[in-house]
């Protein structure tokens, strides 16, 4: 089962060609044990699981990235017991609230391996209510949909900061000042309407 879910890892690795980080990538602290990504279908939930794996200094081997919505396994914790005891460090589970009663097997792989997990899931509602039988071990992140920001990063290569409310409140004309004098944002407004978020 391992080697066919190293396929899979593979061939999902190899189609990976999207260079732009969405925000919550440089806010995950990727050193807890268990990690959960939640947010909307089409986020880029994916995509950053991907990233961080193809980037992460550890060999493939020690790695293992798979989505519970594209193969049918018995049981989380035997794939995930079989990829420690051959030298696993990483895995990563996508879609994992496909995947019937999932807590209660995320709560045996975490109390009796040895190995990092990070879960994403588009059912935020799944995984906030598995909190009772994760408590205190599940770190959660919410991943929003692309914001107009993000947008013009991607359309542009331009690296725009994020501003708070509080600075947009106080600053907004030089802010918008600043802004337009990099680029035109109504030039990308009614693309980012029908595409963006």
């Amino acid at each position: 089962m391992i080697d066919i879910l190293k396929d899979y890892q593979q061939n999902y690795l190899n189609r990976l060609n999207i260079a732009y980080k969405r925000y919550l990538f440089k806010e995950i602290n990727f050193n807890q044990k268990l990690i959960a990504i939640v947010g909307a279908r089409g986020a880029g939930k994916t995509t950053m699981l991907l990233q961080y794996l193809k980037e992460h200094p550890l060999p493939l081997s020690k790695k293992l990235y798979f989505s519970a919505d594209a193969i049918e396994i018995e049981s989380l914790f035997e794939v995930a017991y079989s990829f420690y005891k051959s030298g696993g460090e990483i895995l990563i589970i996508d879609e994992i609230h496909k995947y019937k009663n999932f807590e209660i097997e995320l709560k045996k792989i975490y109390d009796m391996l040895d190995l990092k997990v990070i879960i994403s899931g588009s059912s935020a509602l799944k995984i906030d209510n598995s909190k009772a039988d994760l408590s205190r071990r599940l770190v959660t992140y919410n991943l929003k949909g692309l914001s107009f920001r993000e947008f013009i990063e991607l359309k542009t290569d331009a690296n725009l900061p994020a501003f708070s409310l509080e600075e947009i409140l106080n600053n907004h004309e030089e802010i918008a000042f600043d802004l337009r004098a990099k680029f035109k944002p109504y030039e990308f407004w009614q693309e980012y309407l029908k595409y963006g978020y």
